[in-house]
């Protein structure tokens, strides 16, 4: 590829500057640099995840980033998070390493690893996929077919044989991922709520997770426990989260013997169920948290989201708010006191969050005249699309927008939309993840507020 075709001169200096093998040393440790170039962004975060760590970069005015890796690491799969776009790539440590992403989607890999991140991001990975909307039956045939077939192809390739027996690895465990996915997507397939599939499927789930210490830091072999222990607790436990949370626990405490493999399942296990239901029930799983977590990254974090959550348990005071409505009128939570306030957290990208606005509608009419306010709270960064729908789609009940820079999002830790919170006529926290308007149980609980 010709520099030339994509860069003025003067980008082109740069990024011949940024090729050059760097280190430097810090606090006695020795960093090495990769370059990226985003032809198409300027000034915006990028960010790399790399052996449980988190390496970020600001992208200067000419789309230039680096981020400084210690040479002391051992190559391995790294993700690059760009603006607008996630890639796979080696990363290695000490090497001399380049990521360009042009305009036209494009992407460049330069220095040590080139062959590889090629082959990475290359046609043939991305194409592999399964007939999800297939019986059973016929998707567990098929299945059994796609290991031999990563082999050959990688056997084929002009691969460095260190790196090709890591990734005959990193690619079966990707064949157990897509086993365990059918599930979900056959019932995205066929427009289902639901898939349970039969016996022989939860035997085949079992046979993928077997222990292996040198797999360790693949991504995909970590996946393979998590999904496949999610998959079996939610056979056994049907749709309550405190008993798949127990189900987990107790399979990792009996059949998990690799001590990082029991650390990293546990604190992922507690700390995914934190962020979706909070930390009611959560006291008793705390012994093992204690017992098998050892990683101290990991228990600053588990540390931080259960003293948020603690704040947002039921019964403690809702955190205030001031917030615009579409007219420019500040309306706080306070002034809404003396009634419930059922509170929508929604943006307009989020394809499930506009489904739920009608619904949302209907409620508010249900309990026209009853001691509740329904409050929708866009997060969109685009204040001009939420005015929009709001008008086009005559949103009736009370429409504020959070913008990046309010505190909102923070104190409620908002995460993942749509978000649904119940607050009391005194102002405090009946549950911070209510039930969605499109659930049963939802009006349920309503009904018996009056």
């Amino acid at each position: 590829m010709v520099l030339e075709k994509y860069f003025p001169m003067k980008k082109l200096f740069i990024i011949k500057i940024g090729l050059v093998f760097l280190c430097i040393q810090w606090g006695g440790q020795v960093f090495s640099q990769v370059t990226f170039y985003f032809e198409s962004f300027t000034k915006v975060k990028i960010q790399v995840a790399f052996r449980d760590s988190s390496y970020q970069a600001v992208l200067d005015e000419s789309g230039l980033g680096t981020i400084q890796v210690p040479t002391s690491l051992t190559s391995g799969y790294a993700v690059l998070y760009g603006p607008r776009s996630v890639n796979y790539f080696y990363l290695i440590p000490g090497g001399r390493q380049s990521i360009n992403k042009y305009s036209d989607g494009h992407l460049e890999f330069e220095g040590d690893g080139k062959i590889i991140n090629e082959y990475l991001n290359g046609g043939f990975l991305s194409m592999l996929n399964l007939k999800y909307e297939q019986s059973e039956e016929a998707f567990l045939k098929e299945w059994k077919l796609l290991p031999d077939r990563f082999q050959t192809h990688l056997d084929s390739l002009p691969l460095p044989e260190e790196f090709k027996r890591l990734e005959r690895k990193r690619l079966y465990y990707q064949v157990c991922n897509m086993l365990q996915a059918y599930p979900l997507y056959h019932a995205r397939k066929l427009n289902i709520n639901k898939y349970f599939p039969k016996e022989n499927y939860y035997r085949q789930v079992e046979k993928t997770m077997r222990e292996d210490k040198e797999a360790y830091e693949l991504w995909e072999y970590r996946q393979v426990f998590k999904n496949g222990i999610r998959i079996l607790a939610e056979k056994f436990t049907e749709n309550k989260p405190l008993e798949q949370l127990r189900y987990a626990l107790r399979y990792i405490q009996d059949s998990v013997r690799d001590s990082r493999l029991s650390d990293y399942l546990v604190h992922t296990f507690i700390y995914g169920h934190i962020g979706k239901f909070g930390v009611k029930g959560v006291e008793e799983f705390l012994p093992v948290y204690k017992e098998k977590v050892n990683d101290f990254g990991r228990k600053a974090e588990f540390a931080k989201i259960y003293q948020k959550y603690l704040h947002l348990a039921k019964g403690e005071k809702a955190p205030d708010f001031m917030l615009p409505d579409i007219n420019g009128k500040r309306i706080s939570l306070s002034c809404l006191s003396g009634k419930y306030v059922y509170i929508d957290v929604w943006a307009t990208w989020c394809i499930p969050c506009r489904r739920e606005l009608p619904l949302l509608q209907q409620l508010e009419e249900r309990y026209r005249g009853k001691l509740i306010h329904f409050v929708g709270i866009s997060i969109d960064d685009d204040e001009a699309a939420w005015k929009r729908k709001v008008k086009a789609d005559n949103l009736g009940i009370i429409q504020l927008h959070a913008d990046k820079n309010s505190t909102f999002r923070n104190d409620y830790h908002i995460s993942l939309i749509p978000r649904f919170i119940l607050i009391d006529p005194e102002g405090k926290i009946v549950d911070v993840k209510m039930s969605r308007p499109s659930e049963a149980k939802t009006i349920e609980f309503l009904d018996s507020l009056f």
